[in-house]
């Protein structure tokens, strides 16, 4: 009878544990997780926990490149306007340089000149979509983390793109003094002072505008950059995903597999659970 008993018992345990695991199967299978706590799996647990730091960790990566793609787009738009502003600005001096621009045609000239320097004074001073100077003055342009020990620098300061004019001299200038320098020339009433004095504007008019081309090329390079992090970011997120889902992430096909047999090992059970019952009653009985 003890033995019945024990039996019985022991059958009653073992499909209560059977029913749990269905249970927890068909939880798993409902909401396609199979990885609740780390106890389920110490292993992918770890796993898991180290993806989630490299996928918080890319997530600021990713919003840091979204926010220097802004910035270089409106830098490269800010310099394509100043080099428009210089290539007018020479197209005047030129007239002026051949002599025959009346005093009328200078009064015009410099009057556009002057709208042109005050033009490019606020593309110097733009706001960044935060509203933060675009051009850094008195030190240099913030370095942006884009990737683990790797930064860009999304605009450039003000010295680096309107106040480090190289000349032929090789002395340096600002843009603002060039465009300063090519409306004193105008002004000069002495007709050969003049003439030099624009043929030196010309100079530095050429200077400017290498200046600011060059400034357009390093920018490009930093667009390139960001581009290809974004793209390379983008794809490591997807494949950090992947293999999240993996490790936590249910194997339908698998899981129903092993459901479907438990259900079939718990049928059994039941049966053989009714016929140790009926014993132990026949033991009682007797």
């Amino acid at each position: 009878m003890l033995s019945t008993s024990y039996s019985l018992t022991a059958e009653i345990n073992r499909q209560n544990a059977l029913e749990q695991q269905i249970a927890q199967l068909q939880s798993n299978i409902s909401s396609g997780i199979q990885l609740n706590v780390a106890s389920d799996n110490p292993l992918a647990a770890a796993q898991v926990a180290t993806i989630g730091r490299q996928q918080a960790d890319e997530a600021v990566y990713s919003s840091n490149v979204k926010d220097a793609q802004a910035t270089t787009s409106l830098v490269d738009t800010n310099l394509t306007g100043v080099q428009s502003s210089l290539v007018r600005a020479k197209e005047l001096m030129l007239e002026a340089s051949n002599g025959t621009m009346t005093d009328s045609g200078r009064t015009a000239a410099i009057t556009e000149l002057q709208s042109i320097a005050t033009s490019l004074d606020t593309a110097a001073n733009q706001t960044d979509a935060t509203g933060n100077p675009l051009f850094v003055r008195g030190g240099a342009a913030n370095q942006v983390p884009i990737g683990k020990g790797v930064t860009v620098a999304a605009a450039d300061s003000y010295d680096e793109v309107f106040g480090s004019v190289t000349l032929g001299d090789g002395s340096t200038t600002s843009i603002a003094a060039v465009l300063a320098g090519s409306i004193a020339a105008l002004q000069t009433s002495d007709p050969t002072a003049r003439a030099t004095a624009v043929n030196s504007s010309l100079s530095a008019l050429d200077a400017s505008a290498t200046h600011i081309s060059d400034a357009q090329s390093d920018i490009g390079v930093r667009e390139t950059q960001l581009n290809n992090t974004a793209d390379s970011l983008a794809t490591s997120a997807i494949n950090l995903s992947d293999a999240r889902s993996g490790l936590e992430g249910t194997d339908l096909t698998a899981a129903a597999a092993t459901l479907s047999s438990k259900m079939t090992t718990l049928n059994a059970a039941q049966s053989v659970l009714a016929t140790l019952s009926k014993i132990s009653l026949f033991d009682k009985i007797s």
